[in-house]
């Protein structure tokens, strides 16, 4: 607590500046004056946290020298010292707003006490003010860990002008994987496009995990809604400066308060941007006016990729995915119509191939995971392109870099059981050989062994589970043929590096 003393009389002036340190290391005299005139330049030089003052001294008395303190508006706690015929003048600097006052002559205990309360209010108030700064206040509301009540929003009205009961829209630039590279641009322009902000204030955010720049708009004009200004005055200008691909979102939430759900919405609004053209500020209205066209899967398609994949011949096989997306793209369907047509698409192709390395098999379970939370054609394409290399140059491996059919087999019922614990035993048994062999085979042929393999099943079965599906961490586990969750994650991190909840936030 840093503490001036403001006292003519110089032996206690000095005193109380030498024994302050040995009542608390904590407390610091930072000066120190012998008359209010000088304690009041000294005090709003330094500003202190406490003032130690008396009130008759020269040239400006103590009650003088607070007043005009309060009325600059110079925040500092104050301690009166007094003598018994002084006591009036006490009770009116207590009145001013003065923390508490000592008798002289003073006592140390009674010093004590009242400088522990003052420091334990310094405290408390500046706790209060870190919990209710702006920032806090509004990530409390993303996290969805503020605890709201009639005191907070009492105390956010005197302090701000606004509850966290009242709505709030917001406009989200998403940035996908040049967020690294544009997020400060995004911020800076959406910032420098809220200064003139009329009938709303703002609040911005960055956030990484998301790969997305926030904006909420608070405290808005009743009745009204900024949609159409931002889709007509800020997308222009950030598709201008931003690369490309940039997806925009809006959203509103009818509490402040209840925002991080409002903000889950719009994340899984984002895959819209496959429907509608570029440049579009996609909105839960928007989306509501879509009219639902059946999509007939082509079935054609499919056999022709199948035959071009058996014969190795990549350029047909590009030719139909083209068709596929080039008949996707032209229609009017729903995002959840376009992956899964594309995902039917990739496994019916990867199961008619079951001659693959184990890494490849891996390299296709992801790809399909990641088409399945794609939000951009851009990286639908990026992906397939992968695909359909994996696929269609694993045909062309001799017969030294294959597998055995036995362990093909095994690997195959591997994929196939995994979930209900297969073991080395059971397997050997359902290929009519010992289990020794089948270990010996395996390893030397696959370069891992029958329980590493059954692990990154199990482990690529969580992935796919975490970015397809919103279950829980023990569904996912029974799912995925783990009987415990936390052994799941204790696995899944020593494989992957991190924590499934961690590797879900950082793909979505």
């Amino acid at each position: 607590m840093r503490i001036a003393v403001v006292e003519d009389e110089t032996v206690i002036r000095e005193g109380m500046a030498n024994i302050l340190q040995k009542i608390d290391p904590e407390y610091k005299v930072i000066g120190t004056a012998a008359d209010g005139e000088a304690g009041y330049e000294l005090i709003k030089r330094t500003k202190p946290d406490l003032v130690i003052m008396d009130i008759r001294m020269p040239k400006m008395d103590g009650l003088t020298m607070l007043g005009k303190l309060r009325e600059e508006q110079i925040p500092c706690r104050a301690v009166v010292l007094t003598a018994y015929s002084e006591f009036d003048y006490a009770k009116q600097a207590i009145d001013h707003g003065v923390e508490n006052y000592l008798l002289k002559p003073i006592k140390i205990p009674e010093l004590k006490q009242v400088l522990q309360k003052t420091a334990d209010e310094i405290r408390r108030v500046e706790s209060q003010e870190k919990v209710l700064s702006m920032d806090n206040i509004f990530l409390g509301c993303l996290n969805g860990q503020l605890e709201v009540d009639t005191e907070l929003n009492r105390m956010t009205k005197e302090r701000y002008g606004f509850t966290v009961e009242e709505p709030v829209e917001m406009f989200a630039v998403w940035l996908g994987e040049s967020y690294d590279q544009q997020a400060d641009r995004a911020a800076e322009t959406l910032e420098h496009l809220a200064q003139n902000a009329v009938g709303y204030r703002t609040f911005l955010q960055k956030n990484e995990n998301a790969a997305m720049v926030l904006l909420i708009l608070y405290r808005l004009e009743e009745g009204k809604t900024f949609y159409q200004r931002y889709q007509k005055n800020a997308v222009p200008v950030l598709e201008r400066v931003l690369e490309k691909p940039v997806i925009y979102v809006w959203g509103r939430a009818e509490r402040l308060a209840d925002v991080a759900w409002a903000v889950e919405e719009m994340r899984k609004n984002r895959e819209w941007n496959l429907y509608f053209p570029p440049g579009t500020l996609i909105s839960p209205e928007k989306i509501s006016r879509w009219n639902m066209i059946p999509l007939k899967y082509p079935v054609e398609l499919e056999e022709q990729a199948l035959q071009a994949m058996l014969k190795k011949d990549g350029e047909t096989l590009g030719h139909c995915y083209e068709e596929i997306t080039g008949l996707l793209r032209a229609g009017a369907y729903a995002p959840k119509q376009i992956k899964e047509t594309l995902l039917r698409f990739g496994r019916n192709l990867a199961n008619k191939q079951w001659k693959r390395k184990e890494e490849s098999e891996l390299q296709i379970q992801n790809i399909l995971g990641n088409l399945a939370e794609a939000v951009t054609w851009e990286k639908i394409g990026s992906e397939m392109e992968t695909f359909l290399q994996i696929i269609c140059g694993e045909q062309g491996k001799t017969e030294e870099t294959s597998v055995s059919q036995m362990v093909q087999k095994a690997k195959e019922l591997i994929w196939k059981y995994y979930s209900e614990g297969i073991t080395l035993e059971e397997t050997a048994r359902k290929l009519f050989v010992s289990e020794e062999y089948l270990s010996t085979q395996f390893k030397k042929e696959t370069g891992s062994s029958f329980t590493e393999t059954v692990r990154r099943c199990k482990i690529e079965k969580v992935k796919q589970l975490l970015l397809d599906t919103p279950l829980k961490l023990n569904q996912i586990a029974e799912l995925a043929g783990y009987s415990d969750p936390k052994y799941m994650s204790k696995v899944f991190k020593e494989e992957v590096g991190m924590l499934p909840s961690e590797f879900r936030k950082s793909v979505h």
